[in-house]
């Protein structure tokens, strides 16, 4: 692809199913997880015609540039691939900030597949991927085009599946966000209380069919989570009365999603004040980079 400037419609995901496993002794989580990506997306536009570093953003503030995951991920390229000597993107924000759904994520991974689909000399998707998973435990998924993959270890392995029909999804987006790291404090106290029980590992043929993962989907974050945020577990109890075969909080919240076989409703009762309902859908492929000159 022969161009200086490219776009990409950065895509969320949902975690359908999501498993802390063990602790290691460098304090980081072993995860198992079956993700999907959906049509919420914001857009992401990179130029590499310029010397300078720039990052723009239309949307809530999400703090310091030198923090913003796509502007590291840009960083992590350029001293990768020697290429190119600046950058300037901008970012279009309609996935909630701390939700769960990886919008930083994906803005990350959807800097690092412009840059490689417009670079002169790209790199290779193993080179790619090791990026990815130096940024964060979601950008390796949300670097490809694959709208389903379960993940193991930090994100660093990942196995592609074939995608699933469409399915109608109620996003329940509540007023306030859910940090990582807290979330995950809040595991370990109650695993210290209550050890853990490993469950028999996901394989993909047991997840190749939506009734499948109808009987495994869960997320270890929702009980300290919904402990501290009960109205989180109104919002489960909501789709799950309107009819959502699944009913699930993604990553370690605050979004809630229901996966339903039919159209949802238009109205959710139920749901506490503040939250924000938003129709979506996964995804059978996902966006390509479009250049823009």
């Amino acid at each position: 692809m022969t161009a200086t400037a490219a776009t990409l419609d950065a895509q969320a995901k949902i975690n359908l199913a999501l498993r802390i496993l063990a602790r290691e002794e460098n304090g980081y989580h072993q995860l198992e997880t079956l993700f999907a990506r959906i049509d919420l997306a914001d857009t992401v536009r990179v130029a590499t015609d310029t010397s300078a570093r720039e990052l723009t953003l239309d949307g809530p503030d999400v703090g310091p540039r030198e923090r913003n995951l796509a502007w590291r991920a840009a960083e992590a390229y350029m001293a990768e691939a020697g290429w190119p000597h600046g950058f300037a993107i901008h970012i279009e924000k309609r996935i909630p900030v701390g939700g769960g759904l990886g919008g930083g994520s994906a803005d990350a991974g959807a800097v690092l597949r412009i840059l490689n689909a417009i670079a002169p000399r790209p790199l290779p998707d193993a080179a790619v991927a090791t990026l990815a998973f130096r940024l964060g435990a979601d950008v390796p998924f949300v670097a490809t085009d694959a709208p389903f993959a379960l993940g193991w270890g930090r994100g660093e392995r990942l196995l592609a599946l074939n995608p699933l029909p469409a399915r109608e999804l109620l996003l329940c987006l509540p007023p306030f966000g859910v940090e990582t790291g807290a979330a995950f404090g809040w595991i370990d106290a109650q695993r210290r209380e209550e050890p853990l029980r490993a469950p028999a590992p996901l394989r993909p043929q047991d997840v190749d069919r939506w009734d499948g993962i109808a009987r495994l989907a869960g997320n270890d974050f929702e009980t300290p989570v919904i402990h501290r945020h009960p109205g989180i577990a109104a919002c489960l109890e909501a789709l799950t009365a309107a009819g959502a075969r699944i009913a699930r909080m993604s990553g370690s919240g605050s979004t809630v999603f229901g996966v339903f076989d039919r159209r949802p409703p238009a109205e959710l009762p139920g749901v506490p004040t503040g939250t924000r309902v938003v129709h979506a859908r996964t995804l059978t492929h996902v966006a390509q980079v479009r250049p823009l000159d």
